[in-house]
């Protein structure tokens, strides 16, 4: 039904905003809808290899999309102690990058793995 060369075809994209191809003329299935009007399969099938770049679902990117603003701002609440806000305001997004990066190098877990604040002038354990 979906290799007919000949036939007509819808691109649907559904909630999670993943593509398809349907046979046009058919109804839709539930939560699905059509993108453009019939075209040839070969036209549906580059179609959606132009516009669907990011193969994961919708929730997939949002929840790391908001997990990295959460481990951003917990980031840059971690920084705000250890450098002067204004000094932290003026770093370019590479210099917060590397110090985020070196950071963890810095930190000391306890056995039970929280992280313990280093008394001045020890080394590291």
């Amino acid at each position: 039904m979906f290799d007919d060369e000949s036939a007509e075809y819808l691109v649907v994209v559904n909630g999670e905003e993943q593509y398809s191809i349907w046979p046009a003329g058919r109804e839709l299935p539930v939560g699905w809808t059509a993108e453009g009007g019939s075209r040839s399969r070969e036209e549906c099938l580059d179609h959606i290899e132009r516009v669907w770049t990011d193969m994961r679902p919708k929730s997939v990117r949002e929840a790391l999309e908001n997990a990295g603003t959460v481990a951003a701002q917990g980031s840059r609440m971690v920084l705000s102690q250890l450098v002067d806000a204004d000094e932290l305001k003026a770093m370019s997004p590479e210099e917060l990058r590397d110090m985020l990066a070196n950071l963890d190098d810095d930190v000391i877990y306890s056995e039970d793995e929280e992280a313990v604040e280093p008394t001045p002038g020890t080394d590291k354990a």
